[in-house]
């Protein structure tokens, strides 16, 4: 028993660590203890240690990327953040995950390793990521196949309008409006598809449309894991107004 409290204790230590330094992860997926990274020189041909050492941790975000890989580095200050996105490539080469993110902005080819202490916490980390890049490419495929069955109004002419991204839209956490929709029922009916969920755009689902993208969406659990980290998010977001509420009454008492 008191080792399922350190792990939980521990749990929630780490997630605290993360959210200072990224304020939207509400979650962790997985993690693995310790990591070392690794770079792939292209003048010289070979693998060079980079400065960067720690536990890894696969988190789950508010916003995207939904989903972020960190190292918090033992060495130095210098953290690895790599946002896991459809993009995301990587392969097993025992000790190392050899991964590259496919992100132009980071250099797309940059490929880097991750040499892991413990092999079975390697394949947990990589099944686990090969699940989550699946789940965002079938969105994204989702998204190009679906995109004619959104009505919007007025789009620009290069506008790239989808079901899935329409869906993702309305669990948006940063309004009013999606904080109180996990509160009221009424409430959650007007938040989830009206207009304050999806910024700047007009975006309407017909009832078919709908219908067919939440049941191929409902059936993948990276997807339910999403819509639980937003859970999560409006959960801890209304306690700690709760808890503002009662230190206030506390002090005017």
């Amino acid at each position: 028993m008191a080792a399922v409290i350190d792990s939980e204790t521990r749990r929630k230590a780490n997630l605290r660590s993360l959210q200072r330094l990224d304020s939207n992860i509400v979650d962790l997926a997985i993690t693995a203890t310790h990591v070392v990274l690794y770079e792939f020189s292209n003048a010289k041909r070979t693998w060079e240690k980079k400065n960067i050492e720690g536990s890894l941790f696969i988190t789950k975000r508010s916003d995207s990327p939904r989903f972020k890989l960190i190292v918090l580095n033992r060495s130095s200050s210098e953290n690895l953040e790599v946002p896991i996105t459809a993009s995301f490539q990587m392969q097993v080469k025992d000790p190392y995950m050899i991964f590259r993110d496919g992100a132009a902005s980071m250099g797309a080819d940059e490929i880097r390793g991750i040499w892991f202490h413990d092999g079975n916490e390697r394949e947990s980390i990589v099944s686990y990521l090969e699940q989550v890049v699946k789940s965002l490419v079938k969105i994204e495929e989702m998204e190009a196949s679906r995109g004619t069955e959104i009505v919007e109004a007025s789009p620009p002419p290069d506008s790239k309008v989808d079901v899935g991204a329409a869906l993702l839209a309305t669990l948006n956490l940063g309004s009013k409006n999606a904080s109180q929709s996990l509160e009221s029922s009424d409430e959650s009916k007007q938040s989830s598809l009206g207009s304050s969920s999806v910024p700047n755009k007009n975006i309407v689902l017909d009832k078919k449309s709908l219908q067919l993208s939440l049941l191929s969406l409902i059936q993948d659990e990276r997807f339910l894991d999403l819509i639980h980290a937003q859970y999560l998010k409006v959960l801890n977001a209304r306690t700690a107004r709760e808890q503002q509420a009662r230190r206030e009454n506390s002090n005017e008492s």
